[in-house]
């Protein structure tokens, strides 16, 4: 004897549901200037900033433990990744190498993004502690050579 059981009503309603929520979004999910920098609120007066890996226009390491991205067409598009281990390679022929989580090229939380340093003999895995957008004030202060 087989029995066909009928699942698509009970997941075609959760699929429903899931989607209906997501389309919805947050109250405080506004666009950022430039095409690839978002912002969503995680509070009513506090704003989380995200980016798209593909938008990275330029990197700079500025320690074993500190990477700045430059993203979207504006030079005052900087965020900042501060790792939890010195991870981070300040020869310039060793590549990052930048692995999205969750299907998705966003980056709005450490747990987004995968970094690994590669070198000659393998890749070196890094733990992201932080990301953060730079504001005007702060990329108006970086020097020269650290600048993106």
């Amino acid at each position: 004897m087989i029995m066909k059981l009928n699942f698509a009503a009970p997941i075609g309603a959760l699929a429903a549901l899931t989607l209906a929520g997501c389309a919805a979004g947050t109250p405080g999910q506004q666009a950022a200037s430039g095409p690839g920098v978002m912002t969503s609120a995680t509070a009513p007066n506090s704003e989380r900033a995200c980016f798209r890996i593909s938008g990275i226009r330029g990197q700079k390491i500025v320690d074993r433990s500190t990477v700045l991205f430059r993203t979207s067409v504006g030079p005052q598009d900087v965020f900042r990744m501060d790792m939890r281990n010195a991870c981070l390679s300040t020869a310039s022929s060793d590549p990052l190498v930048l692995i999205p989580s969750g299907g998705s090229d966003i980056v709005c939380d450490r747990m987004d993004l995968d970094i690994k340093v590669s070198t000659p003999i393998g890749a070196t895995p890094c733990l992201i502690q932080q990301v953060r957008k730079l504001n005007a004030a702060e990329v108006a202060a970086l020097p020269n050579d650290q600048r993106p």
